[in-house]
C-alpha cells in the first residue's frame, strides 16, 4: 500500500512539473506573438468606448450611472472570449503538427491540455488590467471594500478558467482553425448579448427576459455587480440563480471543470495515439 501511494505521489509530482513546463511554453509563445497580445488588449478598449460612449449615451438605467453598471459586465465579456482564443490556439497546434511532436516527449499527456488552460489564464491578465484602467478612466469605481473587489475579480478569473476548457474542447474537435474560430465565437456573443451585461432584462420581451435571467452569464454579472457595489436594485422575483449569483457561478464553473477536464484529456490522449 505504501509503495502504491509513493508511486502515485511521484506521478502526481511529475504531472505538476509537466503541466508547469507546458504552461510556461504556451505563455512564452503567446508573449512572442504581438498580434495576439495587441488584439486581446484592443478588444476590451474597443468595447469600453463603443458601449460606454456610443451606445451608452442613449441607454439609461434606473438610479445609476450607465458606465458603472456596464463595466462589471464588460469584465465578464472579456473573460468569456478567452474560450475563443483558446480554441484557435489549440486548433492551430493541431493543424501545424505541434501535438504530434509533443506526444513523442516523455511527459504526461494530460499536462499539455492542463498547461494550455493555465496559460490562457495568465495571457488574459494584461487585457483585464487594461480594461480595469479604462474603466477607472471612464468613471467606474467600486463602492465596496477592497476584499469584496478582489473577490469579484477572483470570481471572474474562475469563470475565465472554466470557459477556457470549452475552447480547448472546440480546438481539439474542430476540423480546422477557421472552424474553431467560428464555432467558439458564437457562444460568447449569444450568452453575452442575451443577458444583463448591457441592459436590464426587465425591459426585454417576456420570452427573451426569461432566457436572459436564467443565463449563467447574468448570474456572474449579478454577482460581480454586488461585490463591486454597482447593482441597480434587487433581483427579479422567482429567479433563484440571480438571487444567489455567487453560489450559482461557483456551481456552474465547478460543473464545467468536472465535466470538460476529463473529456478534453481523453480526447487529446486519443488524438495523440
Amino acid at each position: 500500500m505504501t509503495s502504491v501511494a509513493a508511486v502515485q505521489g511521484r506521478r502526481f509530482g511529475w504531472l505538476l512539473i509537466d503541466s508547469y513546463n507546458a504552461a510556461r511554453r504556451y505563455v512564452l509563445r503567446g508573449m512572442r506573438q504581438p498580434d495576439v497580445i495587441v488584439g486581446s488588449i484592443l478588444f476590451p478598449v474597443m468595447f469600453v468606448v463603443l458601449f460606454g460612449y456610443v451606445f451608452g449615451s442613449s441607454i439609461s438605467i434606473p438610479g445609476g450611472n450607465y458606465r458603472s453598471y456596464l463595466m462589471p459586465g464588460l469584465f465578464v465579456m472579456s473573460a468569456l472570449f478567452t474560450s475563443n482564443m483558446a480554441a484557435v490556439a489549440v486548433a492551430t497546434e493541431m493543424q501545424e503538427g505541434v501535438i504530434d511532436r509533443l506526444r513523442t516527449l516523455p511527459m504526461a499527456r494530460s499536462a499539455v491540455v492542463l498547461g494550455q488552460s493555465v496559460a490562457w489564464l495568465v495571457l488574459w491578465l494584461p487585457a483585464l488590467l487594461v480594461m480595469i484602467a479604462c474603466a477607472l478612466l471612464v468613471g467606474w469605481h467600486p463602492t465596496t471594500s477592497p476584499g469584496s473587489v478582489v473577490a469579484g475579480f477572483l470570481l471572474i478569473e474562475l469563470f475565465s478558467y472554466a470557459v477556457s476548457w470549452i475552447g480547448i474542447l472546440v480546438g481539439l474537435t474542430a476540423r480546422g482553425i477557421q472552424a474553431a474560430d467560428v464555432i467558439s465565437a458564437l457562444p460568447p456573443f449569444l450568452l453575452g448579448f442575451i443577458s444583463n451585461v448591457f441592459v436590464d432584462p426587465a425591459r426585454m420581451p417576456a420570452w427573451l427576459r426569461d432566457i436572459a435571467n436564467w443565463n449563467p452569464v447574468s448570474s456572474l454579472v449579478g454577482a460581480v455587480r454586488n461585490l463591486f457595489g454597482n447593482g441597480i436594485g434587487p433581483p427579479p422575483a422567482g429567479v433563484w440563480s440571480l438571487a444567489h449569483p455567487i453560489a450559482t457561478t461557483v456551481g456552474i464553473c465547478g460543473l464545467l471543470l468536472v465535466v470538460l477536464t476529463p473529456v478534453c484529456i481523453r480526447i487529446y490522449a486519443r488524438t495523440a495515439r
